[in-house]
């Protein structure tokens, strides 16, 4: 039960806003393993851990009336706490919260920060830029641009299809697909 426990404090947040990241659009370059993906999970418990704790000692500090809650701060205090279910219950809702603002708050500043720095050395070093996306597949295929593509086998000219992508599949999915919109439309 204490490893559950564990696993539920302190590699959860991390999960969730590693979650959170890939769901705004910030893929990885390749899929990770399970031991990668535990790896980062542990990397991003600190700031959604260190934003939640924060916030639930602020609640206790201005809420003086909560019997079940206490000041957490040190991390023998977390572990002890956490097989109070009540708390579990608080401290996994303000973590669902917090991994969420704390993504949005990478994706949209830290992320494009990083990138530039990134470019920087790498200008530096006399290499390329990288991209703002991290493959090819989204370059081309995942922005919300309108694009008209022909679709056909390379060995027979007169089985393909023109059309508008409405969708694409996403960067891990094992088969690439596109579905067109208005293809009677453009058929040629």
């Amino acid at each position: 039960m204490e490893n559950f426990l564990a696993t539920v404090v302190f590699l959860l947040p991390g999960f969730l806003m590693y979650f959170w990241i890939q769901s705004f659009g910030v893929n990885p370059v390749v899929k990770h393993s399970s031991i990668e993906l535990t790896a980062i999970s542990a990397l991003l418990w600190l700031p959604v851990t260190v934003a939640t704790l924060t916030l639930l000692n602020l609640s206790i500090l201005v809420i003086n009336n909560i019997p079940v809650l206490e000041l957490i701060w040190t991390l023998e205090d977390l572990q002890r706490l956490s097989g109070n279910l009540i708390f579990l219950l608080i401290f996994l809702s303000l973590s669902v919260l917090v991994s969420f603002v704390v993504s949005v708050f990478y994706t949209k500043y830290i992320f494009k920060f990083q990138l530039k720095v990134i470019n920087k050395v790498r200008n530096w070093r006399g290499v390329a830029d990288l991209s703002n996306t991290s493959s090819v597949w989204e370059e081309i295929f995942l922005k919300n641009d309108t694009m008209v593509v022909e679709i056909g086998k390379i060995d027979s000219e007169d089985k393909s299809q023109i059309g508008c992508i409405m969708k694409a599949s996403r960067p891990f999915e094992p088969e690439r697909h596109l579905v067109l919109e208005d293809v009677d439309f453009l058929l040629i």
